[in-house]
């Protein structure tokens, strides 16, 4: 039976990942800094070092999926996305590097990584970082391979554009989506910045707990980046679907200024890479919420 450490376990992807591993019959120890009695969850603090000698390192995997996102508010919370978001993951390469343990290490990473463009990006594609985020972000994916080219601790990177589904329930997505819906539900109107056509690769959990759970089985894909394959549309072709669905409107409006500062653009994913790995065909659309 593999084994994997799971820390940020009560997020919404890592939920999904608990859900999604146990039902392969991988051994799941859960780890997050909420309360919780539930057999096989530990609390755990990453911003303190000695916290992750609670952390059983004699596993297959370690997912760290444990981490703040936002765009502007972490101009006014830097320290803690900071010690979150970075430290955090530090603190598990050094513990991992002390130990006699080598278990792979699969990080989430971000669209926010890349410089948009109006071409599907593959992962050797430019970096840009806008938001403090994508600082975190890009740091984190080099403090892996440092560390892997120096003590040999083995990681798989997985960079998601737009998750969206939930295969617990049906009363949240989250993110973008979850925002649409929200809009939709509530205001009978689904509002955009700018014109809308920027386009985004959603990707259904389904589908993302898949490719990470199967890509990081391979071989092929130790101390790789991978950019998680879904389906492409743009901002305001998402927006009219969700739209229909509640017999709500859309409505384009000008950027703030704060908000046209950090916007990215165009960013979706070539995810041919992906896809040769596990020989995917086919990914869900946003219609599947439904």
């Amino acid at each position: 039976m593999k084994s994997v450490a799971l820390i940020g376990s009560k997020g919404y992807i890592g939920k999904h990942l608990e859900w999604y591993l146990k039902q392969r019959g991988f051994h799941v120890d859960c780890y997050d800094i909420v309360s919780d009695d539930t057999d096989g969850y530990y609390q755990l603090d990453i911003t303190k070092r000695e916290q992750m000698n609670l952390v059983n390192l004699d596993v297959d995997y370690v997912y760290m999926f444990a981490g703040l996102t936002g765009t502007k508010v972490a101009f006014d919370r830097y320290e803690e996305y900071y010690e979150i978001n970075e430290i955090g993951l530090n603190h598990l390469l050094d513990a991992i590097r002390k130990s006699r343990f080598r278990p792979r290490v699969v990080y989430p990473s971000s669209r926010l990584v890349y410089k948009g463009a109006e071409v599907a990006l593959k992962e050797c594609d430019e970096k840009e970082a806008k938001t403090l985020y994508a600082v975190n972000k890009l740091a984190s994916e080099y403090l892996l391979n440092v560390y892997a080219n120096m003590y040999d601790i083995p990681y798989t990177i997985f960079r998601i554009c737009v998750p969206f589904g939930n295969m617990l329930d049906r009363d949240y997505s989250f993110g973008t989506i979850g925002f649409f819906i929200r809009q939709a539900k509530e205001k009978g109107l689904i509002t955009l910045y700018g014109n809308g056509q920027t386009k985004r690769t959603f990707t259904s959990m389904e589908d993302l707990c898949s490719q990470i759970v199967q890509g990081v089985s391979k071989y092929e894909s130790l101390n790789q980046t991978y950019n998680v394959g879904g389906r492409t549309h743009t901002l305001f072709e998402a927006a009219l679907e969700i739209a229909s669905l509640y017999d709500a409107r859309v409505k384009c409006v000008p950027f703030p200024e704060d908000d046209l500062r950090i916007e990215s653009g165009s960013t979706y994913f070539d995810s041919s890479k992906i896809e040769k790995l596990l020989g995917i065909k086919s990914f869900q659309d946003i219609d599947t919420l439904f």
